[in-house]
């Protein structure tokens, strides 16, 4: 015993002496990575120690720990030292200040019990760890997690190897409970768990209490952790979804509460909210306007499990719930709709109501949005009004892009600016789901090689729509961009499948309304109507057709707003392949019936410049049928109206028309058009005329080319094909257009014609001709016109072509003459063109013209061809005529001849009763002025009864007379200038000139009245004058006569000589008096002057000619 004691003693003596020592601190500071300090430390147990001012510090496996304790009791293994272990058995510290493990610190007032604890080549255990703190702080480096904290925890750590473990892996090994209450910053306690969503973070501060059991590091049931803060900030994160997603805030006061059950729930309860959108650079800046406040909000997230060691790998269930809330501007969500939708929110406050429920990588849930005053775009019109919208969300798998929102109803009750009245649109979806992989991530490269996203659809609706054109998006694509578009209000019924992006047969779109509009190409369409469109199975891709149908409709054109016609019935259908790459339909057809065509002129702009048709006004009814098949189009259309204005052939036409157009063949691309079998028949007038009629059938038209076509991308090709016609025609004078205007050639009447033509490279090929037969048939040549029973032929030749006119019996006279006309046979005009092509028509013609057999019955007709006046006037008597002309450009020549065996005529005061018989040859003439040279021309008479003024008769009496050269123009009168031979059975005429009848001058005249003579003279005769200059006759050796004469309305001046033997006589004419002149007559008559300078009285047969009627 006492051994034992004194060995107690010496282990008092040596082991305190040891712990108070500097070299027993020293020893065991040996250890690189472990410090311990103490005030006072003793022992009176061996294995037992008490320590003041405990201050521990260390490492081990890379992991920092730090203990301060005022006091502390500890029981120990004293065997395990000796192999460098620690066993303690009990540690009992009062006062802790500060505990620490790596970056986290434990700071306050408090106790620490310590039981079981081993450390043995690296692995570390405790059987109890219990820890009381009394307002303390728990700290993650200078951040304070917790503070003014009061903790209890009772733990127990299992035998881990730090090395093995690092981080917070070691808290896998931790088991026991805990309960704390202090104040917290969410940010701190709550991010680190949520950080691996990458979407959601809390932030604020608050009041923190918690009562927590913990196995093996996992969070057990029935433990809760609760933060209550009068200032909690969510934010949310939708780029974790959305490559172009925002980034929200939304704060409040409220609530974040964990608690363990079945699994771990996270919950926050958020009152009195403000969501705003904030900047990503900044985590916590916001815009200064908020989108919405309401009163509530709240978040609960759900995993199976919650450990200390890591975030939760696996998100189980979320719910987001907005309660009450308002929008103050609805416009910032616009983005939230798909580009296809046609609906555009632009502003507005609105109260929104509803929440997400997100489990396992599927949404769902659902909201309500309701406004008053909502400002949106539906389609392109802008509206104010009442919106309501419920939106419930079936289901949304962010993994697989997929969207169910059946059942969402939409409902708008808005007016357009400037208008009172709302329009409503109430739509359904009982059906909308929705597939696209890629639409909540990020789209690549490889993901859209071929240019397409891919997706499916599952979409069923039907409702009202105020404004169709909200369905454009959809059908904007339709026809190669020129598709339908859709106005007006109507109900909709339809049901749209999707795959790849592609619609599938079952596909449809019903929609009805009493004031349809549709645009379709160029043209709108607005009326009682319904339209279909359907996807059908076909190969290789499904068939969509497209129908419209319309009851009493308004059919306009869009470049202009111009009527076309109001129609009973109007139907479209089309069908084509449901394929991205089909731009026009397959085949579409279009008919109408009972249209009613306001004005016929607007269909002017369908028709090709070339077209002989031209339509300027009037009202017209129409039926028709059009098919389109792979770019091609045939049909029939007719066009009937009872006043219609227009010009047909270049003729100006007002009345009755009647068109049938057989359409065919139509094909753009190749620009090739077939009308055969199409008719025209017009009952119309001229100027007022009386109604003639036209009538027109297309035997056969094959043409290609020849005018810029609708549809076709190519150059305009020359014209060619063949063209076959057959009609009855009122007026002919299209053929107008064809003839040059150098020959005066004009066609007028009308007849039957007959047309059969080929054209080659934009021309008419050899062997075409047009022919006329004709019962009035009229043909203007120079200044005459003639008209009678014949034919007219145009025959293209190569090169040029021909005309041929040929009136068996005609009649002819002046243009614009009323008169009588002159009767004749066998008229015949040939013209010859050395070019001729349809732009210009024929052109450098030849031209000969004969007219063999003319009767004029009565002479005086041709009166307006000689002075007026009545210095030379034809009285009576029959004539036959022949004439022949050969025009070449605008030279002329020919020959005309007058036989009139009993012709009556006067000159001046004396009348010759026999035969006329006229020679005129015609040569190097000059059609733009009519001026002929007629050298060579006679005129003859024979057997004349000759009278003067006194009542003297000559039988038997005769005239020769020759023009060796003078030129004429042939205008009314005639102007002529020529040399004159003459011979006369005797002088008579040309002394009853010189003397008058006077009883007292007989003698003179029998004197001068010899047997035949011979002279010349000049001869002028112009509109009213006849001239002769320098007369000279002669009879024999004793008769001589000499004189410049000048005759206007029977008026004869000038002066006269006559020699007869030995008499010499001198006459002066003036005003119809004589003087004599005796002596030196000759040198008298040399003296005076020639007949072209004399001066007459001015005429006054312009006064006597006039035609004046009262009034």
């Amino acid at each position: 015993m006492l051994f034992l004691a004194m060995l107690y003693a010496l282990y008092l003596v040596a082991a305190n002496a040891l712990l108070a020592s500097a070299w027993g601190r020293a020893q065991l500071d040996r250890t690189p990575r472990l410090s311990l300090e103490w005030e006072r430390a003793w022992t009176l147990i061996p294995g037992q120690l008490q320590v003041t001012q405990l201050r521990l510090a260390g490492s081990a496996a890379e992991r920092d720990f730090t203990l301060a304790a005022e006091r502390a009791s500890l029981r120990f293994a004293l065997t395990p030292l000796l192999e460098r272990e620690v066993e303690i058995r009990s540690l009992d510290a009062e006062g802790i200040r500060q505990a620490s493990l790596d970056a986290y610190r434990l700071q306050g007032s408090g106790t620490l019990q310590l039981a079981g604890f081993h450390w043995r080549a690296g692995e570390i255990g405790a059987e109890r760890v219990s820890l009381q703190l009394d307002e303390g702080a728990v700290l993650h480096g200078d951040a304070v997690l917790v503070e003014g904290v009061a903790l209890d925890a009772g733990l127990r750590l299992a035998p881990l190897i730090l090395a093995e473990h690092p981080g917070g892996e070691a808290a896998r090994f931790v088991s026991g409970n805990l309960t704390l209450a202090g104040r917290s910053d969410a940010y701190n306690v709550f991010n680190p768990y949520l950080a691996a969503l990458g979407w959601l973070e809390i932030d604020g501060r608050g009041d923190l209490t918690g009562d927590i059991a913990i196995e093996r590091g996992e969070v057990l049931p029935g433990s809760r952790l609760r933060l209550d803060s009068p200032r909690l900030s969510v934010r949310l994160d939708e780029r974790h979804w959305l490559e172009t997603g925002a980034l929200y805030h939304i704060d409040g006061s409220g609530a974040v509460e964990v608690e363990v059950a079945q699994s771990a729930r996270l919950a926050l309860e958020l009152d009195d909210i403000e969501m705003t959108e904030a900047t990503p650079d900044a985590s916590l800046a916001t815009t200064a306007q908020p989108l919405l406040g309401g009163e509530g909000f709240r978040l609960a997230l759900e995993t199976p499990v919650l450990r200390l060691h890591a975030p939760p790998d696996e998100l189980q269930r979320a719910e987001l719930h907005w309660r009450n809330a308002e929008a103050f501007d609805i416009a910032a969500f616009a983005r939230y709709l798909p580009p296809p939708v046609p609906l555009t929110l632009e502003g507005g406050s609105a109260r929104l109501q509803g929440g997400l429920v997100y489990d396992a990588e599927r949404l769902a849930g659902g909201f309500d949005l309701t406004g008053e005053a909502i400002s949106v775009r539906l389609g392109e019109q802008p509206l104010t009004g009442r919106l309501g919208l419920h939106l419930p969300i079936v289901e949304l798998d962010v993994e697989l892009g997929a969207v169910d929102v059946s059942g969402t109803r939409f409902a708008l009750e808005a007016a357009a600016p400037g208008e009172a009245q709302p329009l409503t649109t109430a739509l359904e979806l009982p059906t909308a789901r929705f597939r696209s992989p890629l639409a909540w991530r990020e789209l690549d490269d490889d993901a859209l090689r071929d240019g397409e996203t891919p997706w499916q659809a599952q979409l069923a609706l039907h409702g009202h729509v105020a404004n169709l054109a909200v369905l454009d998006p959809f059908l904007s694509g339709v026809f190669d961009g020129r598709g339908l578009a859709l106005r007006g209000g109507g109900r909709l019924d339809g049901a749209l499948q999707v795959r790849d992006g592609q619609p599938l047969p079952g596909s449809r779109l019903d929609v009805r309304s009493e004031a349809l509009g549709a645009r379709f190409l160029d043209f709108h369409a607005r009326g009682d109507g319904r339209a279909h469109l359907a996807l059908t199975p076909g190969e290789p891709h499904p068939q969509a057709s497209l129908e419209l149908i319309f009851g009493e409709v308004d059919l306009a054109r869009l470049s202009d707003g111009r009527r076309l016609f109001q129609a009973e019935h109007l139907a479209l259908a089309a069908a084509a392949q449901a394929h991205p790459q089909a731009t026009r339909p397959d085949t579409a057809e279009i008919e109408w019936r009972g249209a009613r065509i306001p004005d016929v002129s607007v269909l002017d702009a369908y028709l090709p410049p070339a077209a002989p048709l031209r339509l300027h006004g009037g009202q017209a009814e129409s039926n028709g049928q059009l098919l389109l098949d792979d770019e091609r189009a045939q049909g029939r259309a007719t066009l009937a109206g009872d006043a219609i204005r227009g010009r047909l052939l270049q003729e100006a036409f007002e009345g009755e028309l009647e068109l049938t157009l057989e359409l065919r063949n139509l094909h753009p691309a190749s620009q090739r058009l077939d009308l055969s079998g199409s008719r025209l028949t017009l009952d119309a007038s001229t100027n007022g005329a009386e109604p003639l009629r036209t009538q027109l059938v297309v035997r056969q038209a094959r043409l290609q080319g020849g005018f810029d076509w609708p549809g076709s991308e190519a150059p305009r090709r020359p014209l060619s094909g063949t063209l076959r016609l057959d009609g009855l025609l009122d007026r002919l004078s299209f053929l107008n257009a064809f003839l040059p205007d150098e020959h005066g050639l004009a066609i007028q009447g009308g007849g039957r014609l007959s047309a059969d033509l080929d054209f080659s490279d934009g021309a008419a090929t050899p062997g075409s001709q047009l022919r006329v037969h004709s019962q009035r048939l009229g043909a203007r040549f120079m200044h005459y016109e003639a008209f009678g029973d014949g034919s007219l032929s145009v025959t293209v030749d190569d090169p040029g072509a021909e005309l041929s006119l040929s009136l068996p019996r005609f009649g002819l006279r002046r243009q614009a003459d009323e008169g009588a006309l002159i009767e004749g046979r066998l008229l015949n005009i040939h013209s010859r063109a050395r070019h001729f092509d349809l732009p210009e028509g024929l052109r450098e013609l030849s031209t000969r013209i004969a007219l063999p057999h003319l009767v004029a019955p009565d002479l005086a007709a041709l009166n307006d061809y000689l002075p007026q006046g009545g210095a030379i006037e034809l009285l009576a008597g029959q004539a036959r005529i022949a004439t022949h002309l050969q025009l070449d450009g605008m030279r002329a020549s020919g020959r005309l001849e007058l036989h009139a065996p009993d012709a009556r005529l006067a000159l001046h005061e004396q009348t010759l009763e026999g035969a006329l018989h006229l020679e005129t040859r015609l040569a190097e003439g000059d059609l733009e002025n009519l001026d002929f040279d007629i050298s060579g021309s006679r005129l003859s008479l024979d057997g004349v009864r000759l009278a003067d003024a006194g009542g003297s008769l000559s039988h038997g009496w005769w005239a020769r007379l020759e023009l060796p050269e003078g030129r004429m123009r042939w205008e009314r009168p005639l102007e002529l200038d020529a040399q004159l031979e003459l011979a006369m059975r005797d002088s008579g005429l040309l002394v009853n000139l010189l003397v008058d009848a006077a009883r007292e001058r007989r003698w003179l005249r029998e004197r001068l009245t010899l047997g035949e003579v011979h002279g010349e003279a000049r001869v002028m005769l112009n509109e009213d004058t006849v001239r002769l200059e320098n007369l000279a006759v002669q009879g024999g050796e004793r008769l001589e006569l000499l004189a410049n004469l000048a005759l206007r309305d029977a008026q004869l001046a000038g002066r006269a000589f006559a020699r007869y033997g030995p008499l010499r006589l001198g006459i002066e004419i003036d005003e119809g008096r004589r003087r004599w002149q005796l002596r030196n007559a000759r040198s008298w008559y040399a003296s005076g002057l020639p007949a072209s300078e004399l001066e007459l009285p001015v005429s006054e047969a312009w006064f006597e000619r006039l035609d004046i009627q009262a009034e």
